[in-house]
């Protein structure tokens, strides 16, 4: 899968607003593929919103997507507004979907449905206007088969997907990728212009990088840290 059919695709997804699902490994840049779409999107200049659905707590992912008011649960001390509320107008980024819980699942299947939300402890509702982009290393599909994850609300995150493929399956990516973050080296610790020898690019473009763009990037780094201790420790994968 070559990168430049999934920039296209992006543009392609500029007048539309229906939910994206981004599937990819760990560490292929599912939410820079995210914010693409929502900057190429006629909602670029309201906020793009993400949160990651593994990161958080069952007991507080519910507050985090949907807001709370004062006293709806202990250390409730005042009203918050949730990220859908936050992002209203703009992108809600939900990375590590398939990480939900059933509850969590329905609660999101009826926002997609009605466009409603409902703080926890609240009585009203309000209209949220939303793009709903979501992403996971896992396979949906095989979740669904699973019965981990809803069919209906798969189908619903699942209207288009996009799926980023592994760096080693697109090895002619690393020299431009190498080069991208030297230079962002560079100019982070102001130092000349930094090239790395044929040599090192040859064992990258031969290794299988199973951490994808983010394990070449800290690589990267380590490799053009300013701190002699911190080049003594790096090491090439």
């Amino acid at each position: 899968i070559n990168m430049i059919n999934i920039f296209r695709q992006i543009e392609d997804l500029a007048d539309y607003d229906y939910p994206v699902h981004v599937y990819g490994e760990t560490g292929t840049g599912k939410e820079l593929i995210a914010g693409a779409v929502h900057n190429s999107s006629h909602r670029s200049d309201k906020p793009f919103v993400p949160i990651n659905c593994g990161a958080l707590p069952e007991g507080l992912i519910e507050s985090e997507l949907f807001g709370h008011v004062k006293g709806a649960f202990t250390g409730a001390i005042r009203d918050k507004k949730g990220r859908f509320e936050l992002a209203d107008g703009g992108t809600v980024f939900l990375d590590e979907v398939a990480e939900l819980s059933k509850h969590m699942q329905v609660k999101l299947l009826r926002f997609l449905q009605e466009g409603t939300i409902e703080k926890i402890g609240g009585e009203s509702t309000r209209t949220v206007d939303v793009r709903i982009i979501s992403a996971t290393n896992k396979a949906l599909e095989e979740e669904v088969r699973k019965n981990n994850f809803r069919e209906d609300l798969y189908y619903r995150l699942n209207v288009i997907p996009i799926r980023i493929p592994s760096l080693r399956d697109r090895r002619t990516d690393i020299p431009l990728l190498v080069d991208h973050f030297l230079e962002e080296a560079r100019l982070r610790h102001n130092r000349p212009s930094l090239r790395i020898s044929k040599n090192a690019l040859s064992i990258m473009l031969d290794y299988p990088w199973p951490g994808n763009i983010r394990q070449l990037q800290n690589a990267c780094l380590l490799y053009t840290s300013p701190s002699p201790r911190d080049r003594t420790r790096s090491r090439m994968p």
